[in-house]
Parts: structure tokens; sequence; C-alpha cells
């Protein structure tokens, strides 16, 4: 098992910001398995989640758990900074399926 870190594109208010996924431990079948949909995808367009979506739910769950916090946590900050949410309200005041982002398709693929 080796652990990864993701990069994630996420368009704000007024930039798109590149932040990191927290650290996931990828077995080599798994990596393969990354590698082989990608190769297979006929669009990489919308980054990796989109093609482990179909092609792999349980890894898209794995990866989920390493995106969710960081991506949480940059939209809020961005939202108290553009007014869009108050300083007091906390993570229900985003929807998190309707967060647009994309996971970067990392080099090792």
């Amino acid at each position: 098992m080796m652990k990864y870190k993701f990069k994630l594109l996420v368009p704000l208010m007024y930039q798109d910001v590149q932040i990191d996924s927290d650290e996931v431990e990828l077995s080599e079948n798994e990596m393969a398995l990354i590698r082989r949909l990608v190769k297979e995808s006929r669009s990489r367009r919308y980054g990796l989640m989109s093609i482990l979506e179909d092609g792999a739910p349980e890894l898209y769950d794995k990866l989920w758990e390493a995106i969710e916090r960081p991506l949480l946590e940059t939209v809020l900050e961005d939202g108290r900074r553009n007014g869009s949410v108050g300083k007091d309200e906390g993570e229900e005041a985003v929807e998190m399926d309707c967060v647009a982002y994309v996971c970067m398709i990392p080099e090792w693929v």
C-alpha cells in the first residue's frame, strides 16, 4: 500500500484554486485499476472522479473520503470571504453534492 494525495481544481467565486486531498492508501491493484479505467475512458475532461464513479464505485467512495474534508473547508472559507456563507455558519451551509471540482488525473497514470 502506498499513500497518495490527489490534486483538486476548485472553481471558486472569484478564482480557481488548486488544493490537495487528504492522503489515501492505494494498493497496487487499485492503482492498476485506476490506470486501466483512465486509459479506457473516452473523456478525461471531468477528471478522475467522473471516471471512477461508473467504473469503480468502491474506489470512488474511498477517494471521496480523502477529498471531502479539504474541499468542504475550501468552499466554506471562500463562502465566508465573499459573503455567501455567514461567519457563524458551518458545514450545513454547503450542499456538497452541488460543489464543483475536478480531481486531476495523477501523473503516475
